[in-house]
């Protein structure tokens, strides 16, 4: 078995009766009594004594006063001296109860009024003597914020069963200490002379050198277990020594350390014997432990049988909280910290730190003060003790450092939590604990210093019962109407959930949300919501909605109605109603001649009539459905109705590709009935030039109208090639098939002298069609297309890098001079063409783009090219390209469409480009 040691040092006793350190005075430390008042939702009104005063007086009076803070009041009952309680309909924080007793005591029928204020027990520093001392009572950084714990609970009814060196006789401890156990089985350990016995007295646990095993230094008893009963429910109030955590809780000793420690069968006993279990010839507990407090440990793994032992006690609803150990390592290696269902507390110093000696790691749950004495012994957590080095003799207080000093602070925690709250479980326990502990930064130490004040609180707002609020209803109750409940205040707050339960004329509907759509089925009925109150620990609490007022008559939601076609007689017109709401609403049409009903005209469609011929039409919907009122809309009426010989086709425009681009039209036809036009602009009759992309639309004039079907837009690209070029049978290239891409556009390009090849040795000519096509032959190309313009190039180059007797100088100097390449500004200011750099895709965008005379278009977003984003340098031109046809990139296997811009123009793609031109 393994033998397990007591996790806290014995440290010297506070020095009370030495000369030369005389006991500071033990004053208490007084907590102001000085508090704002607690928000309340009642208040106290004494109604003056007269003839005449009724109660419809006293309910006027209150409502008027609600009508100051804009909350609803209402009267609770009378009591035994004749004044009326009222509450608000939530609670008021002090300046709003000012005002609403401010308008109460004005009224002339009112007495006085003042608030029904909330009292609360105040919790003081008791007056023990070494209270001083009890730093980890305080709410510095050490602090666990013991008072403010106090004014929720002092441990009433909770029992905590401390397993350990058993107890002593102590007047600051003897009032709370129930019948115990000596669970120690070896005379020898026990040191009592017998086994197990029903005397869990401490028979001391002095020790000599090697007693223990080799190494052992020799320690005088440590009364271990009566320290670690001080902490927890030393008598408060009594003027003599200290206070516990939880000093109206009830210790239940139980002895399982002796002689050199204990063993893990015993305390395994001990474990189930203190939550309730029986233990074969051991008479039962009769006061079942709520908390089991295990200061002790030893490093081995957790055995079965500590792990049966607390499993079986959180079975019992018992919170098992155990020392972390005081060796610096990881908790881990310590057992019964490496157990599952325990509650492992680690030490923390009095600037809430981690204090040095204690054990650390995953298995920690939280941190408790257990103080360090490095420094100051005044640093020490004091408790019960006494004086004798070996046996028991006077009763005293001691101040010892340790893990077995943090784990009693914490099991007296739990008390306090269990005696405001029995319902609760370990679970609850240890969740709470941790959720309101406050973090310790770079500890691995648990959730934190553990919050006594925080988790007291929380226990008592799940103690506290469901306070419901004044739910109520909003909406129009009509058909078609959306209810909404507003489940008003509920209290607690973030503690209560609320389920609802909507009523139709009293019976359950399938209604569950906050909202509630209103059918023709709900026509007629009343409406009510039961909203159900929730909360862990307490009863449910329902309340259920005044009821609204029968539902009424809907009303539908009209659509737009509108007439198509042209209105001419012989022509057909097509209504649409337009979309009504609710659907499905039933929808009757009647066609209207000057606002007057057509006889029989009731279809989707109508015929216009020579009765019709210079009259308006409309179309008048009528709705109806179930439930809801009837309603009819009107149609805009059309143009008035034109006799039949006014309905026309336009004529069509002609375009003329030519040859020559400076010969390309289109002719606008010149009619009585239609005007013609281009981007929204009318266009005169006659011939006009054309280039790029024409458009033309189509529309009648006033008196006419179209046809159906008939033809109203136009459209032609015109290109500089003229008509689609027939390409020769025989190529004029060598290196050039008929039946290879773009043949037709090279042939083209010979065709028209914008390129010639290359005469090769063979006398043969070449068109080198896979070839990258330099800037300055580009420049040639170009010049050509425009019709080789008469130009004289400049004496001097335009660009630094071209000199004027090289090949296609005219050319570059002709696109520099038509603002068609600018070429670069290098870094002397001087400028370079670069024309023996193959040239790129998109460049070869921006010199087609101002070829055609920079059109007007603007950048498309998003860029209709994956690979092309929108702002970058040409995206514009790139984009023409596309919308002219003269380039449409290439579709990649993703589906989308890329233009590779970076990428060097062919020669064969280039005859492509020039050909596709405007």
């Amino acid at each position: 078995m393994v033998v397990i040691a007591m996790a806290g040092a014995v440290l010297p006793a506070l020095p009370a009766s030495a000369d030369d350190e005389p006991m500071p005075s033990a004053a208490p430390l007084s907590k102001s009594t000085v508090t704002e008042a607690d928000p309340t939702d009642q208040f106290i009104v004494k109604f003056k004594e007269r003839a005449g005063i009724q109660s419809a007086d006293r309910q006027s009076a209150v409502g008027e006063a609600s009508d100051t803070v804009g909350v609803p009041v209402q009267a609770v009952r009378t009591l035994a001296t004749g004044q009326e309680v009222v509450r608000t309909e939530r609670k008021l924080d002090a300046e709003e109860a000012s005002e609403l007793v401010t308008a109460l005591a004005a009224d002339p029928r009112v007495e006085y009024a003042e608030p029904d204020t909330i009292m609360r027990p105040f919790a003081v520093a008791p007056n023990d003597e070494y209270y001083r001392l009890q730093w980890a009572h305080g709410v510095g950084n050490g602090g666990m914020g013991v008072l403010g714990a106090w004014d929720v609970s002092q441990g009433e009814g909770s029992v905590v069963a401390v397993i350990d060196s058993g107890i002593l006789n102590h007047s600051d401890l003897n009032a709370n200490v129930l019948p115990g156990f000596d669970m120690i089985s070896d005379p020898a350990t026990a040191r009592d002379g017998n086994g197990r016995d029903w005397n869990p007295q401490d028979e001391g646990d002095r020790t000599s050198d090697g007693q223990c095993g080799a190494g052992w230094s020799a320690e005088d008893s440590s009364w271990h277990g009566t320290h670690v009963a001080g902490i927890i429910a030393a008598v408060a109030g009594n003027t003599q020594g200290v206070a516990g955590v939880a000093p109206k809780a009830k210790i239940v000793p139980v002895r399982a350390l002796g002689i050199c420690g204990g063993y893990t069968s015993d305390i395994a006993d001990s474990i189930i014997w203190a939550a309730g279990g029986s233990v074969a010839g051991v008479p039962n507990n009769t006061h079942p432990a709520d908390v089991i407090n295990l200061s002790l440990g030893g490093r081995a793994a957790c055995s079965t049988v500590y792990q049966n032992a607390t499993d079986f006690a959180r079975s019992k609803g018992a919170s098992v909280v155990v020392a972390a150990g005081n060796e610096n390592i990881d908790a881990s290696l310590v057992s019964p910290a490496n157990c599952t269902n325990v509650l492992v507390v680690g030490a923390s110093k009095r600037d809430g730190n981690r204090a040095s000696y204690s054990n650390f790691g995953i298995n920690l749950d939280v941190t408790a003060p257990g103080g360090d004495m490095t420094y100051n012994s005044a640093d020490g957590i004091v408790s019960t003790l006494n004086n004798g080095t070996d046996v028991a003799t006077t009763e005293d207080y001691y101040l010892k450092e340790g893990t077995s000093m943090a784990a009693p602070q914490v099991a007296a925690i739990a008390a306090l939590m269990y005696s405001k709250l029995p319902a609760l479980t370990p679970t609850d326990v240890e969740q709470k604990l941790k959720a309101t502990a406050r973090p310790i930064y770079n500890c691995n130490c648990g959730a934190g210093l553990v919050d006594a004040t925080a988790a007291l609180n929380d226990v008592a707002s799940d103690a506290s019962p469901v306070v419901p609020g004044t739910p109520t209803i909003s909406g129009d109750a009509v058909v078609g109407g959306l209810l909404t409940l507003s489940p008003g205040v509920w209290e607690p707050a973030g503690k209560v959930w609320t389920d609802y339960k909507w009523k139709r004329n009293g019976v359950l509907t399938n209604g569950t949300g906050i909202q509630y759509p209103l059918g023709p089925g709900d026509l007629g009925a009343t409406f009510t919501v039961t909203v159900t109150g929730n909360k862990n620990y307490q009863a449910s609490v329902a309340v259920t909605t005044a009821p609204t007022a029968p539902v009424g008559v809907g009303t539908l939601s009209a659509g737009v109605p509108s007439i198509s076609g042209n209105a001419y007689v012989g022509g057909t017109l097509t209504a649409d109603p337009g979309s009504w709401d609710p659907a499905p609403v039933q929808l009757a049409l009647q066609w209207q001649r000057n606002g007057e009903p057509i006889q029989s005209a009731t279809a989707k469609t109508y015929t216009a009539t020579e009765e019709d011929s210079g009259k308006a039409l409309t179309l008048k919907v009528s709705g109806s459905k179930q439930a809801y009122h009837s309603l009819s809309v009107v149609s805009e009426p059309t143009a008035l109705v034109v006799p039949a010989e006014k309905a026309v086709s336009p004529e069509p425009v002609v375009f003329t590709d030519a040859p020559f681009a400076d010969k390309d039209t289109y002719a606008i036809p010149d009619t009585e009935s239609t005007n013609y036009f281009i981007d929204g602009e009318p266009v005169t009759p006659g011939i006009h030039s054309a280039t790029g992309r024409i458009t033309v639309t189509a529309a009648a004039k006033d008196g006419y109208v179209l046809l159906p079907g008939a033809t109203t837009l136009w459209t032609e690209r015109f290109s500089a090639k003229g008509p689609d070029f027939v390409p020769p049978s025989i190529s004029p290239f060598k290196d050039v098939l008929t039946t290879q891409q773009f043949y037709r556009e090279m042939a083209w390009m010979a065709d028209e002298g914008i390129s010639t090849g290359w005469v090769e040795a063979d006398k043969s000519v070449t068109y080198r069609p896979l070839t990258p096509i330099n800037r300055d032959a580009m420049a040639a190309f170009l010049y050509r297309l425009a019709g080789s313009p008469a130009y004289t190039p400049p004496t001097k180059s335009p660009f630094k890098d071209v000199l004027t007797t090289q090949q296609f100088y005219k050319e570059m100097a002709w696109l520099a001079d038509q603002k068609i390449s600018s070429g670069w500004t290098e870094g002397d200011g001087s400028r370079t063409y670069r024309p023996l750099t193959p040239i790129n895709r998109d460049a070869m965008a921006a010199f087609l783009y101002r070829m055609a005379g920079s059109p007007e278009y603007s950048s498309p977003y998003p860029s209709p090219f994956n690979d092309v984003a929108y702002g970058q340098q040409f995206d514009m031109e790139m984009a023409w390209m596309l919308d002219m046809e003269i380039s449409t990139g290439w579709v990649e296997a993703d589906g989308k469409r890329n233009y590779r811009p970076l990428s060097p123009i062919n020669r064969d793609a280039m005859a492509a480009f020039l050909y596709r031109m405007p």
